[in-house]
């Protein structure tokens, strides 16, 4: 399989370039600018940029670096898989052959220098081509970035679901205050009013003072004319 050639490596540099920025035609690992085999995916929680080398390279217990198969859910039982000593990568027992007996070391760490996952070999035309076990590597490169992204989405969606409710509530909770704040407004403005509306007010006399008052009244007419009765018994004694 031919392949196309890589980008162009542009001379001037960029803002973002010149401050260390990572743009997605470069891989974050080792800065390749091959735009058509850079992979996004996630890890450690940031978006990042890889060639297939990089990528393959920084998920050592994603797949079996022997054969390319990709673990999607889960690795090999541990009777059928071998660990890598240096860097935990997991292997099918069966592709480890002799190389199986502890300490266990897998490919690219027998060989950090020299070994790549994905070196595509060029023909006598100049063009470069891929064959089966490249594009396996391959394939399984972009498994992983797809599962990588695949669940950057669910997460993002719980948590977007998560601050939805979050601000639902803090909007619930700002409703009942600023309902709070209108009423003891309310109560205040009220409190102010009253004071002022009674004395303007005359008092009122209660019921018992009043019968007080018609009591008093009474007997103060009584005692007069029981005086003028007696002024004038007075007065005819006289005669």
């Amino acid at each position: 399989m031919n392949l196309p050639s890589s980008t162009a490596t542009s001379t001037s540099e960029s803002p973002d370039t010149a401050a260390g920025a990572i743009s997605p035609e470069t891989c974050g690992g080792c800065k390749s600018q091959d735009s058509w085999v850079i992979h996004s995916a996630r890890l450690r929680g940031i978006l990042r940029f890889y060639c297939t080398h990089c990528l393959l390279r920084n998920h050592p217990a994603s797949f079996c670096p022997t054969c390319f198969a990709f673990y999607d859910s889960s690795p090999p039982h541990q009777s059928r898989r071998v660990s890598c000593n240096d860097c935990n990568s997991v292997t099918h027992i069966h592709c480890a052959g002799d190389a199986k007996s502890p300490p266990y070391r897998c490919p690219p760490c027998r060989d950090p220098d020299g070994f790549s996952f994905f070196r595509p070999t060029v023909d006598e035309n100049g063009a470069r081509c891929m064959d089966k076990a490249l594009s396996e590597a391959f394939l399984c490169a972009a498994k992983i970035a797809a599962s990588s992204m695949s669940k950057a989405v669910t997460f993002f969606r719980s948590e977007a679901e998560r601050k939805g409710k979050d601000a639902a509530v803090a909007k619930k909770r700002a409703r009942e205050a600023l309902e709070d704040v209108l009423k003891l407004d309310e109560k205040a403005k009220l409190a102010v009013s009253k004071p002022s509306e009674n004395r303007d007010q005359k008092p009122k006399q209660s019921p018992a003072s009043n019968g007080g008052l018609k009591q008093i009244e009474s007997s103060a007419a009584t005692a007069q004319v029981k005086k003028q009765s007696s002024s004038v018994v007075q007065v005819k004694q006289e005669k």
